[in-house]
């Protein structure tokens, strides 16, 4: 039933993504490669007359432009574009069979934004017309129905699949988000439960220490009630250092899920990401190696969304020595975006950081610029003294 609840929402949600957004924009736009289709019966029917040549040429560039234009619109205001476009459609049927081809972009994005029952009646609607058109006007074509027929056809069966797979992610990254908000409940309550499990006892100690003394010292028994006092502090010590090593467990943050977490994020801004991390390498590191690890990957997967136009980038961590007191290791980030002006590129507070907490961990990090790749990072053991931030 919850199943049912839910994909039934999502089906009927009223914002999918632009198809100009994502992973989506590439096709939406090269996808006008087969709109060049137009020109072909008119092209096969050459010589024609200037007037029907700058006719269908203007009729094209209207398309081509309302098109653009409408994969960039939010759904609600997608009516007047698919009717727009349709007209062209109809409009340079009389002159040019191609104006068939218009219909299989009106069939793909209706099939995308619209729910399959409406955009099975739209496209119904529309290929009824299409056959008035055959039967009554353009009874020198035998071909025009079937070709706009199957064009609309496909693009349609297209738009639908891509609704599909798009509403699949829209679901996944919900449960993801909910798994996330889980998961920080119950940390929460972990937390909570540890607070109780350190303070709970120690503090019902000092209570009772505290008012032992206070009776202590009102039958002058100021021997013992010192004694009390400084079980007290004792106590009060004991339970700073317990609350200090608790505090410490929860500032800890894993390596894996700060990876997986960004990596996530790249792939959905549609960035190809190669891992290459030895499996039992968290069991070589401490809490603080680690901790400091996560946020220094964090800062170059963060780097890579916001300032690099990068399609891919790779990740390896490999251990170097394992049967040491101190296992060592190499970082190594490739971030295989192009730069145009690396000579004006100044060292910010995100690579110092990256810097810093390299330092923190006796490592050694190199940050190197360049026009492709356009940023390596290498974290190794601070054995030498190496540049830390060069171009090239």
């Amino acid at each position: 039933m919850f199943k049912h609840n839910t994909d039934t929402q999502l089906e009927q949600s009223p914002t999918m993504p632009l198809l100009a957004s994502g992973r989506k924009k590439r096709w939406s736009y090269s996808s006008l490669f087969f709109s060049l289709f137009f020109f072909v019966p008119l092209i096969l029917s050459l010589p024609l007359g200037n007037a029907v040549i700058s006719f269908n040429v203007l009729a094209y560039t209207l398309f081509v432009i309302t098109y653009l234009v409408a994969i960039n619109k939010p759904q609600h205001q997608l009516p007047f574009y698919i009717a727009f476009i349709s007209a062209l459609g109809y409009i340079t049927t009389y002159s040019n069979p191609g104006g068939a081809v218009l219909f299989g972009f009106v069939a793909f994005i209706c099939g995308y934004y619209y729910v399959m029952r409406r955009s099975l009646l739209i496209m119904f609607f529309v290929l009824v017309s299409l056959a008035a058109l055959q039967l009554y006007f353009i009874k020198t074509n035998d071909y025009f129905l079937l070709a706009a027929g199957i064009n609309s056809v496909v693009l349609l069966g297209f738009g639908i699949m891509e609704r599909k797979e798009t509403l699949h992610q829209i679901k996944e990254s919900q449960h993801a988000a909910s798994l996330r908000t889980l998961s920080a409940i119950a940390e929460r309550e972990r937390i909570g439960r540890d607070l109780h499990d350190v303070a709970g006892h120690t503090l019902s100690s000092i209570s009772l220490k505290a008012q032992l003394a206070d009776k202590l010292l009102s039958k002058s028994n100021v021997e013992l009630a010192q004694q009390e006092v400084r079980a007290l502090a004792e106590l009060s010590q004991s339970l700073l250092s317990e609350i200090r090593h608790a505090v410490s467990d929860i500032k800890q943050l894993s390596l894996t899920d700060e990876i997986t977490k960004n990596k996530a994020l790249l792939m959905e801004k549609d960035v190809s990401v190669n891992l290459y991390i030895d499996d039992d390498i968290n069991q070589h590191i401490s809490a603080m190696e680690e901790t400091q690890l996560a946020l220094i990957v964090k800062e170059l997967f963060t780097n890579t969304l916001r300032y690099s136009n990068a399609t891919y980038v790779t990740l390896s961590l490999k251990l170097l020595q394992v049967d040491t007191p101190h296992p060592s290791y190499t970082l190594e980030y490739h971030d295989f975006g192009h730069l145009d002006n690396v000579n004006k590129i100044k060292e910010g507070n995100g690579l110092k950081g990256m810097r810093e907490r390299a330092a923190s961990i006796n490592a050694q990090a190199t940050m190197t610029f360049s026009s492709h790749p356009g940023f390596t990072f290498t974290l190794a053991p601070n054995t030498h003294k190496t540049p830390l931030f060069t171009k090239r």
